[in-house]
């Protein structure tokens, strides 16, 4: 179905619709030189394909022409590009771009690490981004809706399409930030084998990656198959393996393994201290006698001193890492990349019914395990005076206390149970089928498809200390004995009968489960002719819908395990009803300053079984003075519905750690909080005391942990969130120079946030720090979340309810260049670059409080963030090397405390070195080096081997090799 235009505006607008649209990125490669690359159609395919290859399709609208370019920032990354990174997930690609900000990642290794990759756009949150296959909406993988991106077939990658801005017009919800298309090969034949191996340049962190793609046509060319399989592999990478994070203390706690006992409000007498540390050699005084002094336990029955500068240690050399903090490294048990296994499949049948009408299905699976470590849980025992392990030594330093029979506080961190693991099985699968074709009378096309899918996810945590069963062992008179051989000892380092192991350990599980069904009719074509070209329209109707079940085992249920927050079971569902219709209005052709000149609009109502109807529209424009010239820009309002799990989710625990007060944030009452000397110290200490804190502790108290339970919960009184996106562009095609750029200003404001306020949020709230408590009354909303324990003082929990918040906020500039020329026999030289600019980053906590700007803050968006590619080709070679550059930023403690001295970040660059070499039609090797220099990351705020894992390269130098097979 071709579609009539003038004949010289055809001729030029498929020149320009695929050299303005798009930037070459990551490898310098563009739009066109993808579609070179693609495989000869079949003689029955091509007669299907000749009749629309007038038109085109752009992500952010569901209308083609043969002359639309997009009116928002696009981005285009070709398969050739991924592959060049040398990257196993989609993910660690993209991420380079400076317009997505930090998504989950194999950096995430920590003990809420999944080992899922998402795309963050913008740096506004994965939930906010719309991530399609084939402009089609995937399977979720979490309860917020949000794609994992490792479920996606690498090896039929043709191209990845980025558009920035709100299309929650063109797309429905959660199109805020923008929209990831990834497209894959529709017309592949043969089979091709893909295969890749990469590690860090310190042997470790494998990764092996392998793809088996068949693929033909059928029915006399009338029907197309293509089945690809791949399978995945990636070792851990452990924190102890690097030198810049070996430097790092370990922690803020005396948590450790042989046990330490806090003096508390109950105190011991001097005297008493003194004479049984006399009898290891110390002079009166050296332990003195505080609320915060603790006592540690050797194996000979002996006490040390635990903090306050630690004495009588008798354990083995280097175990205790003494920070004045912190006993023992935490960090040699965990690791900096997670280690995965995946399996995926995707399978796609197209049959030909008629001339017009065109029958298709598709399948995709993929099976993901991973695991992460932690170290071991721990927490604070209450333990009876009779405990028959009591050491003599200590035995005689609680009868001296103000009141010698009650219980003594135990803290223990119980690497007895053994090593605590996460492991996590996800399995996804979506099935869609569909039928499309042609409508001659209206120079148009129609398409209706369903599709379902389904992940489960399940999860066990080994290594798990019952409460219950150590409570009981403890209180026990007999020490335990009774209940299992041996009994238990939690004084010094503890050991455990294979019967004991049994009573006191235990394995908890989960299982998660998210269904998504869509029903979606969609038509495109031509409505009437105006003098500068045909109006073109689309019109579609939709119905999805998503829930999830959560069943935790019984322990989980009951919060009864040491480490691990409780969880209840929950479960819900949300449908929604929509339509919608976009117009593309072709108003100039051939006039001075107007070339052409087009006008988009578009309007989608969106009815949800929860939080009721909303509206959401579009007005773009496309503006070309020249044929080398355009200018591009519009408005979109976008919305977000609230997730099943933001709906739904059951009150649910989840450790948290809230920051030093050094750098302006965590437990104001701590005696060495700024704010307990300023102007308003005596406001400050009130709030302490009428909050928890014991007075007898106030002026000596020290928050050693800084960190606490928080707890969270769905909330059904949502409403939608509602974002307004304006971007103006402009777009410079000089005709014959091989040159192109383009520059557009992006400004994307989301009010009524769904989310919850972090844990130091919530403790700057409380104190006043954003003037959220004026009156510093104990009382206020804030200080109401957070609960304090009544014997230390210390915080316990920390609740963080689901609302709807203020707003977030960014604004910016990306500038896009590209170059390339002929060297005739010398080959093709080729260079790319895409840059971002951010003004700013601004968030609000609630609506009507303060905003504040993070924009060039660690963590956040840098303010300078750019990608850069220069590429040689000549004959079946080619080499390129890959700039990576992060400009300076600030560490984020200065948003809230300008005064704070934590330094900030100096800029940073990489650079990565890749080639390529075709041997025949059959052979082809590619390899490269990422981190070229070897750069080790930059330390982020005061502490040692601290850095921010997602945005500098943790690992090193990498190499990577990779053949392909095709038949």
């Amino acid at each position: 179905m071709s579609i009539p235009l003038h004949a010289a505006r055809r001729g030029r607008l498929r020149r320009t619709a695929l050299s303005l649209s798009i930037a070459p990125l990551l490898a310098g490669a563009s739009l066109a030189a993808l579609a070179e690359t693609e495989p000869e159609a079949s003689p029955q395919a091509a007669a299907t394909q000749a009749a629309q290859l007038d038109t085109v399709s752009v992500t952010g609208s569901r209308i083609a022409r043969a002359d639309y370019v997009s009116s928002s920032p696009l981005t285009t990354v070709t398969g050739e590009a991924i592959e060049e990174t040398g990257a196993a997930t989609i993910e660690e690609a993209l991420n380079q771009l400076p317009q997505l900000g930090l998504g989950a990642n194999k950096t995430n290794a920590g003990w809420g690490g999944t080992g899922q990759a998402t795309l963050n756009l913008r740096g506004l949150g994965a939930q906010r981004n719309l991530v399609l296959l084939d402009g089609r909406r995937l399977q979720p993988a979490t309860t917020d809706n949000v794609i994992d991106v490792n479920s996606i077939p690498t090896a039929l990658i043709s191209g990845v399409e980025i558009i920035s801005g709100g299309a929650s017009a063109a797309y429905g919800s959660d199109a805020i930030a923008g929209v990831v298309n990834i497209r894959l090969d529709d017309r592949f034949e043969g089979v091709q084998l893909d295969t890749q191996f990469s590690q860090y340049g310190a042997g470790d962190g494998d990764t092996t990656d392998v793809a088996l793609t068949f693929g033909g046509n059928f029915a006399d060319g009338r029907g197309n198959a293509v089945l690809s399989l791949s399978w995945t592999e990636r070792e851990g990478v452990d924190f102890m393996s690097r030198a810049f994070f070996r430097r790092h203390p370990g922690g803020t706690d005396f948590r450790i393994q042989t046990g330490t006992y806090e003096f508390g409000a109950n105190l011991p007498t001097q005297a008493a201290v003194d004479a049984v540390f006399a009898g290891y050699g110390a002079a009166p005084g050296r332990v003195p006698v505080t609320p915060t002094t603790y006592l540690g336990f050797n194996d000979d029955g002996t006490l040390f001193a635990a903090n306050k500068g630690p004495f009588n240690w008798r354990g083995p050399d280097g175990q205790l890492n003494d920070t004045g903090t912190q006993l023992n490294n935490l960090n040699q048990f965990s690791l900096l990349q997670v280690p995965l296994e995946r399996h995926s499949a995707f399978g796609r049948v197209t049959f030909a019914v008629s001339d017009d009408v065109q029958a298709y299905g598709q399948f995709l699976w993929s099976s993901l395990s991973s695991y992460v470590a932690a170290e071991a849980g721990n927490t604070g025992i209450n333990v009876p005076v009779d405990n028959p392990f009591i050491p003599d030594d200590l035995r005689a330093i609680l009868a001296s206390r103000q009141d010698p029979d009650a219980d003594f506080r135990l803290h223990k961190r119980f690497q007895e149970a053994g090593p605590r693991t996460f492991e996590r099985d996800f399995d996804t699968w979506q099935f869609l089928v569909g039928v499309k074709g042609g409508l001659d009378a209206i120079n148009g096309t129609w398409d209706v498809y369903a599709s379902k899918g389904s992940t489960q996810v399940n999860e066990v945590n080994n290594g798990a200390v019952v409460i219950d069963a150590l409570d009981a062992l403890v209180r026990a008179a007999d020490g335990g004995a009774g209940l299992c051989a041996g009994g238990y000892n939690p004084f010094g380092l503890t050991v455990l009968s294979p019967e004991c192991r049994d009573y006191l350990v235990a394995a908890t599980a989960s299982s998660t489960r998210f269904d998504q069904e869509v029903l979606e009719a969609n038509l495109q074509g031509g409505l009437f002719d105006l003098p500068a070209g045909e109006v073109r329209f689309a019109a579609g109707l939709g119905w999805r819908r998503n829930s999830y079940e959560f069943l935790p085992d019984r322990l989980l249920r009951q919060g009864g395990i040491v480490g691990v927050p409780a969880r209840g079971p929950s479960s819900g569902s949300t449908s929604v009803r929509e339509a919608y219709v976009e117009a593309l209005v072709p108003l100039l052709y051939d006039r001075p300053l107007a070339h052409a000149l087009d006008l988009g609009l578009g309007y989608r109502y969106s009815d949800y079984d929860v939080s009721g109807g909303v509206d959401t529209y579009k007005l773009d424009f496309n503006w070309a003075l020249t044929p080398g010239l355009r200018l591009r820009g519009g408005y979109q309002r976008a919305v977000r519905a609230p997730s099943v799990g933001e709906l739904y989710v059951a009150a649910e625990t989840e450790s948290n750690s809230y920051g030093l007060v050094a750098n302006g944030q965590g437990d104001q009452c701590e005696a060495g909080s700024p704010l307990r000397s300023g102007a308003n110290a005596a406001a400050v200490e009130a709030l302490c005391l009428a909050h928890g804190v014991p007075a007898a502790l106030l002026d000596s108290y020290i928050d050693t942990q800084r960190e606490s339970l928080a707890t969270r919960a769905g909330n059904t009184g949502l409403s939608p969130e509602r974002a307004d996106t304006y971007t103006v562009g402009v777009v410079w095609t000089p005709e014959d120079t091989g040159f192109s750029l383009a520059a557009d200003w992006f400004d994307i404001k989301v009010e009524d946030v769904i989310g919850t306020l972090t844990s130091a949020q919530v403790l700057a709230a409380c104190f006043n720090q954003d003037g959220s408590n004026p009156d510093y009354s104990v009382d206020n909303f804030y200080c109401a979340q957070i609960a304090r324990n009544a014997d230390t003082g210390r915080i316990d929990n920390i609740d963080k309810p689901t609302f709807n918040m203020g707003s977030l906020r960014t604004s910016g500039v990306d500038v896009q260049l590209d170059w390339q020329r002929e060297l005739g026999n010398a080959g093709r030289l080729s260079a790319g670059s895409v840059l971002s600019w951010v003004d700013r980053y601004e968030t609000q906590s609630v609506s009507g409080g303060p905003v504040y700007d993070y924009a060039g803050t660690v963590g956040t968006l840098p303010t300078w963030k750019a990608t850069s590619t220069v590429r040689y080709a000549q004959g079946p070679g080619s080499i390129g090397l890959r700039w990576r550059y992060l400009g300076a930023m600030e560490h984020s403690s200065k948003v809230l405390n300008p005064a704070s001295t934590t330094p900030s970040v100096p800029s940073f660059s990489y650079f990565d070195l890749f080639g390529s070499w075709r041997l025949d039609e059959t052979f082809s090797f590619r390899a490269g080096i990422n981190n070229l220099l070897d750069k080790a990351p930059p330390q982020v705020g005061g502490t040692p081997g601290a850095t921010h894992n997602s945005t500098y390269d943790i690992y090193g130098r990498q190499f990577f090799v990779g053949v392909t097979v095709k038949l």
